[in-house]
């Protein structure tokens, strides 16, 4: 086995022993292994695609579905990453291999003892290494600012000097967050990077920005969190919201004596929450801020009138 696939296969029986007993955290086992955070996600990703059922807990975050366990399944981790590692030496074999080893890793995961529980990860674009991707990864690395061109429309390119922070996936969608001159914080679709090239300008890195990603719900995060919405939860699904952070810096501010609570959340930008106030608005009531609640009513009278 080439010596690559070697290093593949003693970091993905790393994580799996990891994931077998806890969470695996992007950041932690990038510098425990002394590799990229990149090199974590791709591994990640190939336990995913490799039907071993994975989700991420939180941002960075990622943990084996509840009930499921490498023990149950009669599965050493030495065996998980063996057969995970595999594809990469399937590979270059042909189909008829790649087929052999898919109905084989099937059997496996399909045995009696299998996790009773099933989770729907999100589809998207696939994270390929590019030389835009290099690009990008060495000017994280190295604290040095990248040049890059862009276009959502080919016939709107535009340039960019921006100091690259993190490359980022939300929802199955991969992005580039950094700064650019005005020393605002910008994400960029990968797909949509036209061409990049590094540059010899150095720059501090931002110290927060972990904890800002900690603290985002998708791709709509800010820097500023400066507003306040909270809303009012019924009895029943309470509880759901005491045991679980729906929004970001989610906090219960008062519960009544009819179970009923009153729930706050700081946010940069109101689409960051949207989605998730319109999934519970059968059992929510917005109380502030005024602006906010208009621009509710105006999505649901705009549906409504499409309907």
């Amino acid at each position: 086995m080439k010596e690559q696939n070697l290093k593949k296969l003693n970091r993905l029986l790393y994580l799996l022993n990891i994931l077998d007993g806890g969470e695996i955290q992007v950041q932690r086992e990038a510098r425990e292994l002394d590799v990229t955070e990149r090199t974590i996600q791709r591994d990640i990703n190939d336990i995913d695609a490799g039907g071993f059922p994975i989700y991420k807990a939180a941002p960075g975050v990622y943990k084996f579905i509840e009930g499921f366990s490498l023990k149950k399944m009669n599965l050493t981790e030495a065996e998980a990453s063996l057969l995970l590692v595999m594809q990469d030496v399937i590979s270059p074999l042909g189909k008829s291999f790649q087929d052999t080893l898919a109905s084989l890793r099937q059997k496996v995961l399909n045995a009696p003892e299998e996790s009773p529980f099933y989770i729907k990860m999100p589809t998207g674009n696939k994270y390929e290494e590019s030389k835009i991707t290099r690009v990008l990864e060495k000017g994280i690395r190295t604290h040095t600012e990248v040049l890059m061109s862009l276009a959502a429309d080919p016939t709107r390119k535009l340039t960019y000097d921006l100091k690259p922070l993190k490359i980022m996936n939300y929802d199955g969608f991969w992005y580039l967050l950094g700064i650019n001159a005005y020393k605002q914080v910008r994400k960029f679709r990968l797909d949509r990077i036209l061409d990049a090239v590094n540059t010899d300008k150095s720059f501090k890195p931002t110290k927060n920005i972990q904890k800002i990603l900690q603290e985002s719900q998708n791709i709509w995060f800010g820097e500023k969190r400066d507003k306040k919405v909270t809303f009012w939860v019924t009895t029943e699904f309470a509880p759901y919201f005491e045991k679980k952070a729906y929004f970001p810096l989610q906090k219960i501010l008062k519960k009544q004596k009819n179970g009923d609570v009153l729930v706050e959340t700081r946010v940069s930008n109101y689409r960051e929450i949207i989605p998730t106030v319109l999934s519970w608005m059968e059992h929510i009531t917005l109380v502030e801020p005024e602006d906010f609640k208009t621009l509710i009513k105006n999505i649901l009278s705009n549906a409504i009138q499409n309907l």
